[in-house]
């Protein structure tokens, strides 16, 4: 057992020696097996996951690191990278624009990424969280003031399954045209735009409700418990992450 490499050389070491691209269980397992790496915490797998993302291009974290090493080429598949964030190819139906967030919902973003919450541990996946609590609200806020170097790529979404269909069916369930679904660049503006400010009102939404109360898994379990209620007996766009 050689623990003098890191958990991301043993990883690199693993997936050169494979020449191809594996999944979280079979690095694991190759890991295990040539006993590359003593792990030392009940949860290996988890810490395993957190420590390729964190150098993963295509994955965005509160805490990714600046040394690409991985690409993920679908959920929890991973190759080594050239190294570099800007080489990262779109998914096919990705748009070109990129997903902003304002500002002053910076601090709320990072509390809920936290290790203290545990789910969001990729920025899209809270945004996509924050627009259905948005629009299940009614709750469209425009953003007053955004740091553009923090815009997610959209590629970034594209481990989202169901996107770019959740942008379409938001736009349209919005604007009930169909002009929202074309290709154009108005389009494409009009469906960034609605994506943006519905997340930006559920962001608030959630910000509101964690005022004065600890930002952890509990919280979040009562949050979504407190809209199914507000949301019982209507009918309810179901925009499911």
């Amino acid at each position: 057992m050689n623990n003098k490499d890191t958990i991301v050389e043993v990883v690199q070491k693993v997936l050169r020696d494979l020449g191809r691209a594996a999944s979280l269980e079979e690095i694991y397992a190759e890991i295990i097996q040539r006993k590359l790496y003593e792990f030392n915490t009940p949860t290996p797998e988890h810490v395993l996951r957190t420590s390729i993302r964190r150098h993963t291009g295509n994955v965005e974290r509160v805490d990714s690191s600046a040394d690409v090493l991985f690409e993920m080429v679908s959920e929890d598949v991973y190759v080594l990278s050239s190294g570099t964030r800007a080489t990262t190819k779109k998914r096919a139906g990705s748009g070109m624009k990129r997903i902003q967030r304002a500002n002053d919902k910076e601090e709320i973003i990072k509390s809920l990424m936290s290790d203290q919450v545990g789910v969001f541990k990729e920025i899209w996946k809270l945004l996509l969280f924050a627009a259905q609590v948005g629009m299940r609200n009614d709750k469209r806020l425009p953003l007053k003031a955004v740091d553009a170097g923090k815009g997610i790529d959209q590629s970034t979404f594209g481990n989202c399954p169901a996107w770019p269909g959740v942008l379409y069916l938001m736009t349209l369930a919005e604007t009930q045209k169909s002009d929202c679904l074309s290709g154009t660049e108005k389009a494409e503006d009009d469906r960034v735009s609605v994506f943006q400010e519905y997340a930006n009102g559920g962001l608030e939404s959630l910000r509101e409700f964690f005022s004065g109360r600890p930002i952890d898994l509990d919280g979040l379990l009562a949050f979504i418990e407190t809209e199914r209620e507000k949301s019982a007996g209507r009918l309810d766009l179901d925009l499911t992450i």
